[in-house]
């Protein structure tokens, strides 16, 4: 545990009686992108909260770089880089006044790090923060995570409210400055298509559960779609394989398979008869998060 950047053990946060995270076991390696994946409301923001104790723990434990995230939450805040879903700057202030401001709070920061940021982003050092673009307050909000040389960046739904373009431009900046510093980044999202394209291993929550934390190649290699055309009416569905979603027309069946083998395709065919059309692709992650849960994470 102690060479993990971020470990939980059973760890909760409950609010009343309701109960946000529930028991979540995390081991995240150094030099990785994680996607925190899950539908608004499943508890992702919560969870990041308590690593960086903004949110006191209600059960279980938490160690980020090492530290507990009870008792040493500000020297956490202060080695890890944190963008959250609604960027607190103050926007009277220009984005050279920011910098300056922030730089007090981080004793490594690094001035030259932090210029060159803003000239790669496009930011205009002497422009008010209010009169940014969402698009531009999220780079700003970036640089101010980054210009402190942490080596764990912690993002919470950071480009909810942008356009799809500044989104992907977004998370290229972010790809971009995790492979050259070999940051490890946690990125939180229910934008699930796009953040499978940047991620290494995948965490999916649902309703406060940690339901799996998996290699993305591994998971695609894992769960695969299914198409069955039939020549005729189709059998009795006995004798399927376990399948997670099954949508039935006419003459053709698809199915999600959530524990795909090499024999798969061949069980189905079997099942199907020798006439039948079996297609097989790799499902995206919000198909798989659709699958598993039942819902789409945009609900």
């Amino acid at each position: 545990m102690q060479d993990m950047m971020i470990s939980t053990r059973d760890l909760s946060k409950r609010y009343g009686r309701t109960l946000a995270v529930d028991r979540v076991d995390l081991d995240l390696a150094p030099g990785k992108v994680y996607a925190l994946a899950g539908r608004n409301g499943a508890g992702k923001s919560s969870l990041i909260k308590m690593l960086l104790g903004l949110e006191p723990v209600t059960d279980g434990k938490a160690t980020v770089l090492g530290l507990d995230s009870r008792s040493d939450h500000v020297e956490i805040r202060q080695r890890v880089g944190y963008v959250p879903e609604t960027h607190h700057i103050y926007g009277w202030m220009t984005v050279e006044e920011v910098c300056r401001f922030t730089a007090g709070f981080y004793p490594s920061w690094d001035l030259d790090l932090c210029r060159q940021l803003l000239h790669d982003f496009g930011l205009d050092r002497a422009k008010k923060v209010s009169g940014l673009s969402r698009g531009m307050t999220a780079k700003a909000a970036l640089v101010l995570a980054l210009a402190h040389r942490p080596e764990l960046l912690i993002l919470d739904e950071p480009t909810s409210g942008l356009d799809a373009v500044v989104r992907k431009q977004f998370l290229e900046s972010i790809v971009s400055v995790a492979a050259d510093e070999g940051r490890t980044v946690l990125i939180s999202s229910h934008l699930l298509a796009e953040v499978e394209r940047i991620c290494d291993t995948v965490l999916l929550l649902d309703r406060g559960k940690l339901l799996f934390a998996e290699d993305a190649e591994s998971l695609r290699e894992r769960v695969r779609e299914i198409t069955v055309t039939f020549d005729g009416d189709p059998p009795d569905a006995t004798g399927l394989p376990e399948t997670a979603v099954l949508t039935k027309a006419p003459h053709e069946w698809r199915m999600i398979v959530p524990h795909f083998t090499p024999e798969t395709p061949g069980s189905i065919q079997e099942w199907a008869g020798p006439s039948a059309a079996i297609a097989t692709r790799a499902p995206g992650l919000e198909e798989i998060f659709i699958a598993l849960t039942g819902n789409s994470p945009e609900e």
